[in-house]
């Protein structure tokens, strides 16, 4: 999840967290940049539920930042409000390795089929990049 949570409680509190932010979300139902930025300001940046960002919801099971570039034509919403540049020590080792190794860490964590809390919570607490480096 990045900077949409990191130092996890536990599997269910990260599911009860989205699930209280898709309320919020639907009750704010931003439809503007305006009304996004709003929906954003409600809470303080650094102010996580159960590890988990404010903003962090669910769309057809998956999880997703609103505020997210993607979303807004490329405009990034969190700019000035989120950890946007918060990387997990996998993701900061992955950036580092050869086309090669980054195949084999992926192929690793495909054969693991877990799902997107426990995937998060496992690449932040970096027990998948211990356990792939103990396989090599």
């Amino acid at each position: 999840m990045g900077c949409c949570g990191h130092d996890f409680e536990s599997k269910e509190k990260i599911k009860q967290a989205v699930f209280k932010n898709n309320l919020e979300f639907k009750h704010a139902n931003p439809q503007t940049e305006e009304q996004f930025i709003q929906f954003r300001d409600r809470r303080p940046s650094r102010d996580l539920r159960h590890g988990v960002c404010r903003n962090l919801i669910e769309e057809k099971g998956c999880f997703l930042c609103p505020l997210h570039p993607t979303r807004h034509q490329e405009k990034d919403l969190r700019i000035g409000h989120c950890d946007t540049n918060y990387f997990c020590n996998a993701a900061k080792a992955f950036e580092k390795w050869d086309e090669e190794k980054k195949k084999e860490f992926m192929l690793f964590i495909e054969q693991k089929k877990l799902d997107n809390v426990e995937y998060s919570i496992k690449m932040d607490n970096n027990s998948l990049l211990k356990e792939f480096n103990r396989e090599l």
